[in-house]
């Protein structure tokens, strides 16, 4: 996509395709940086504002692009003294501190809001008050950063430490009752931040001792031993901190020391949850596309507060970061059914499916289904016929996505049908949904053995009996997990004839796979080379066993037939010392594969070779490579990987069936002028296919046009079958030997004749001209005894009116 924008050479042409891009992919980041670019290049503002705010409300904005939004704001003329355009300022900076926690946002948020506050211009100071709300809005939004950050053991000191400094500011100029209120405030700030494990305890602690020194003189040490205790707590736990940190850097910040250290403050129960959202927050800066980390964040915020709306917020940030996510929006399905209920789960189901965030996958979408359909359960305005719709519906939509993304484990599946049978009334629907699984996946096994067994517990053992009889005869991807399940049925609770019965069954099956896989080894042809199929060792026999077996053949063969008999059997004796090459075709690669993956996929270089990457014309592989193996243990191995599944990816491995060469035919043309030209006749020919030449023969009457195949030929001849080239109308025909004689054969056959024959014998068929050869000469009369041509011989043989 990013290739295909930069062709566009005008916001014009951009804006014309737009619509159809974010239609398609919603989610798109690359689209809407270059809406941006475009517009910021043309200064419309409002468009400009536009496009950020759409790309808000899909996908997560970084810190550098809100400062760039805010940039373009604030560079508008009179933006700062201009109460509407200073509230959008300010929502843009609450934004930005919500969508990320960034110690360095939030301190250009005050630096932001303390420019307003001191500045000269009285229009300015007026606007800040009335597009904030209040006076006090610099100590309340360092108050909010404060609490937003306060828990970053590493870098919250210095906001800190500024809010505390705007404290002792506003004391000194304060008297009387509202300095002592101050005071009071500041000294409940220190307490609560020497609780907390940070860093800077001694520096706090100091600062502390201080301000009680000169603020609270009178009770100076009765409160430095209060907060003694505190700060010997806190230092232990720093002391534990300081080691989960030290692990940290060692490993760069990555996810499992940040998992690590989140478990080891959780089982410490004087841990604060801001502490360990906090680490979240932290982990999510090198980690915000990993749905993992957003969904255990959600879940853990979801059973530390009993606010909702704080896990529905951390759920929503998740999906504009990771929107491909089906289980990020199963779980903002269930956290918006507890915030608000049914309606707006509704709400988030539908966004998910008409944005196509999930549709790539049916795996993903079955995780988000599967949430909807327990919220639809939940719900108590939404009755068993709903519920049973809603069954329906989700499958509808699961079976329309590729099936190559389907869940091998039919969790999806599972979910949906115990849905239905759960409802009152619903074990038919129940059926039918099973019905339609196994013909949408007929080769899975798993879906066929779950289908038997909800006829076993829902139906009766006869029906779950007949859908193991009816998947007995299918080409299925692991048969013997279908014969394990039928067999353990019977055992269980069939009786001895059905016993009997399916194991006489699952036997014949057995041996028809087996005909089977060796019929498909000898397709593969000799250029495929077949595959040595595993001998049967033959018991030892006795010489009386010999003796008294009195069926067995003679061997009639002479010497050197024993010979070369003997040499064969020698040579497959022994697979393992004759390798034999057989060439399987690997489908639904992932495409970031190369040839040295799919070697090591297929057992390495003593396994596999050739390996061959289809590509297309633009060079892109598209997921499907052929490979020889080495022999036959490396083929089994190698198809007994097909349906493995790597990096999401469903592989496909099947032995490669070369397909059959196109025969080259042959479509006579007649009936055209004599000065039209092979090449007008190949441009009426050329429309069906492939034009592999195009010849006369010597007389020049009759054109031949060869075709790559034959249904090319069948295209030609009706394309150039009753076609008027220069006023006169062609006559075409396949020749039906598949290629016509060649004007050298004729010409030969024309030479063979020394004589003219009479007129009766001239309109016999050509192939009799032969019994003229012993035919009497006759003496050729004085005006025949000139030579003549080739071309007039042929003209008086076949008696044509015609001149040459």
């Amino acid at each position: 996509m990013e290739s295909e924008l930069d062709n566009l050479n005008s916001l014009g042409d951009f804006l014309k395709v737009l619509p159809e891009k974010l239609e398609q992919t919603p989610y798109d980041y690359t689209v809407y940086t270059q809406w941006i670019e475009l517009l910021r290049a043309g200064g419309d503002i409002d468009s400009l504002r536009t496009a950020r705010q759409c790309m808000y409300g899909y996908l997560a904005v970084t810190s550098d692009l809100f400062l760039e939004w805010i940039a373009d704001e604030e560079s508008l003329p009179q933006a700062l003294s201009d109460e509407s355009v200073l509230k959008h300022i300010i929502g843009l900076y609450e934004m930005a501190v919500r969508e990320r926690m960034s110690i360095i946002m939030w301190q250009r948020y005050v630096d932001f809001a303390a420019g307003l506050s001191n500045s000269r211009d009285e229009e300015i100071r007026a606007a800040a008050v009335a597009a904030f709300g209040r006076e006090d809005y610099v100590i309340a939004i360092l108050r909010q950063g404060v609490e937003a950050t306060g828990a970053h053991y590493l870098q919250s000191q210095a906001l800190w430490m500024q809010y505390c400094d705007y404290i002792l500011h506003q004391i000194n100029k304060a008297e009387g009752s509202q300095k002592d209120e101050l005071v009071e405030q500041l000294q409940s700030v220190f307490i609560e931040r020497l609780a907390q494990p940070h860093t800077g305890v001694d520096e706090t602690f100091t600062m502390y001792s201080e301000f009680t020194t000169r603020h609270n003189a009178a009770t100076y040490e009765q409160q430095m031993v209060d907060a003694n205790k505190i700060v010997s707590v806190t230092r232990g736990q720093s002391v534990q901190r300081n080691a989960f940190e030290d692990r940290l850097v060692e490993s760069e910040g990555s996810w499992a020391e940040y998992s690590r250290y989140i478990s080891g403050l959780a089982a410490d129960n004087t841990t604060q949850p801001a502490e360990i959202c906090m680490l979240y927050e932290r982990a999510l800066v090198t980690s915000c596309y990993s749905p993992e980390v957003w969904s255990e964040y959600g879940a853990y915020v979801a059973g530390a507060f009993d606010d909702t709306q704080v896990a529905l917020d951390v759920t929503y940030r998740g999906l504009r970061n990771c929107p491909w996510s089906g289980r990020l929006w199963a779980q903002c399905v269930r956290f918006a059914y507890a915030h608000e209920g049914y309606e707006l789960a509704s709400r988030v189901y539908a966004r998910a499916t008409d944005t196509h965030a999930v549709s790539y996958s049916m795996v993903e979408y079955g995780l988000l289904a599967v949430a909807w359909l327990a919220v639809t359960r939940a719900d108590p305005g939404c009755d068993d016929e709903m519920l049973l719709d809603t069954c329906d519906q989700c499958v509808d939509v699961a079976y329309k996505l590729d099936p190559s993304t389907a869940d091998p484990v039919l969790y999806f599946e599972r979910c949906c049908t115990s849905t239905a049978a759960n409802a009152k009334n619903g074990t038919e629907r129940a059926r039918k949904l099973w019905t339609r699984i196994c013909k949408a996946r007929r080769f899975c096994t798993e879906a066929w053995v779950l289908s038997a067994e909800f006829e076993a517990a829902h139906g009766s053992a006869q029906s779950a009996r007949s859908v193991f009889r009816h998947a007995a005869q299918r080409k299925l991807d692991n048969p013997e997990r279908l014969f394990d399940a039928w067999l353990a049925l019977e055992n269980t609770s069939g009786e001895l004839v059905d016993i009997d019965a399916a194991e006489r069954i699952v036997c014949e099956q057995r041996r028809v796979i087996l005909r089977r896989a060796e019929r498909a080894h000898t397709m593969a042809g000799p250029a495929q080379s077949e595959v040595v199929l595993p001998v049967k060792r033959q018991r030892s026999v006795t010489p009386e066993a010999t003796t008294a077996d009195q069926s067995t053949p003679v061997d009639h063969s002479t010497p050197a037939d024993s010979a070369q008999a003997q040499s064969t059997k020698s040579d497959s004796a022994h697979p393992a010392d004759q390798p034999r090459v057989t060439t399987v075709f690997i489908s639904s690669l992932p495409r970031t594969f190369t040839s040295a993956d799919v070697e090591a996929f297929l057992g390495g270089p003593t396994q596999a070779t050739n390996i061959s990457m289809q590509i297309d014309k633009a060079g892109e592989f598209h997921g499907r490579a052929t490979a020889s193996m080495q022999s036959a243990s490396a083929l089994i191995a190698a198809l007994d990987k097909n349906n493995t599944v790597v990096d999401g990816h469903h592989i496909s491995v099947h032995i490669y069936k070369q397909h059959a060469k196109p025969v080259e035919t042959t479509v006579a043309v007649r009936g055209f002028a004599a000065n039209a030209t092979n090449k007008q006749i190949a441009e009426i020919a050329k429309p069906a296919g492939t034009i592999v030449r195009v010849r006369r023969n010597q007389s020049g009457d009759t054109a031949f046009v060869v075709m790559h195949s034959y249904g090319d030929a069948v295209r030609a001849e009706a394309a150039l079958n009753g076609c008027v080239l220069d006023e006169c109308t062609l006559d075409a025909s396949i020749v039906k030997s598949g290629r016509a004689a060649t004007a050298k054969q004729k010409d030969a056959k024309e030479a063979s004749v020394t004589s003219l024959a009479p007129r009766k014998v001239a309109r016999r068929p050509a192939k009799k001209v032969g019994v003229l050869k012993t035919a009497p000469a006759q003496e050729p009369s004085s005006a025949s005894t000139e030579a003549k041509s080739n071309a007039e011989f042929r003209q008086l043989f076949l008696g044509s009116d015609s001149k040459p």
